[in-house]
């Protein structure tokens, strides 16, 4: 409700049932952002843990991003009904929506081993992520369609992989388009690059992690 008055009413954005185009975006940020948050501290904030018991470290940002998958999964039981109270037609582009939900589980996963690994070396990860997050907020379509970024910056801009996976689930969900196939390609190859790489670093410093703390 505060952004619709803030954003359709005060700044005007002109933008068709605006609250669900919102909320089609910000529930996946939701729990990207809030993923990203709780896990940056998860191995530190298990320091006992950590040093006095062997176990698979990973479990601990883990357990932190599919908690919030089980909260963001939960928003479905209420934007389904928005949906249907706005009149906005459902169909088979819905089917599309556990890929897209799969491939941004492993690019959130890959991202949590990323920052929580960081954290333990660096203290400053985790106020350095809560600038990033906002920063990275504003410069995601959520609050205003894609198309509104200039032409001459199309390319630069689409390189925030957090664009595809917004436009997807909006596809998907509002405006009843089945996402292309180069989009479901090209979110695969993020989500499990990331999540590659992720595992990797954590891997990388996983036995140092003790020591550190």
């Amino acid at each position: 409700i505060v952004y619709t008055v803030a954003f359709k009413y005060i700044i005007r954005i002109r933008v068709e049932n605006f609250p669900i185009f919102f909320l089609c975006a910000f529930l996946p940020w939701s729990f990207l952002s809030s993923s990203l948050s709780m896990s940056v501290g998860s191995i530190k904030d298990n320091a006992n843990l950590v040093k006095k018991v062997y176990f698979s470290r990973e479990v601990l940002p883990l357990s932190i991003v599919l908690s919030n998958l089980v909260q963001f999964l939960l928003t479905f039981i209420i934007l389904i009904p928005a949906l249907l109270f706005f009149k906005i037609k459902l169909g088979i582009p819905l089917a599309a929506l556990p890929l897209i939900i799969l491939f941004q589980i492993a690019f959130t996963i890959g991202l949590a081993y990323i920052v929580s690994s960081l954290n333990v070396f660096f203290s400053d990860v985790k106020h350095l992520l809560e600038i990033f997050l906002q920063v990275w907020f504003w410069l995601t379509p959520i609050i205003y369609p894609a198309n509104f970024v200039p032409e001459r910056f199309q390319s630069l801009y689409r390189l925030n992989p957090a664009v595809l996976f917004v436009e997807s689930y909006r596809d998907s969900l509002l405006y009843n388009k089945m996402p292309s196939i180069s989009s479901f390609i090209a979110l695969f190859i993020i989500g499990f690059v990331v999540l590659t790489i992720g595992h990797l670093v954590f891997s990388l410093y996983d036995k140092r992690f003790a020591e550190e703390i």
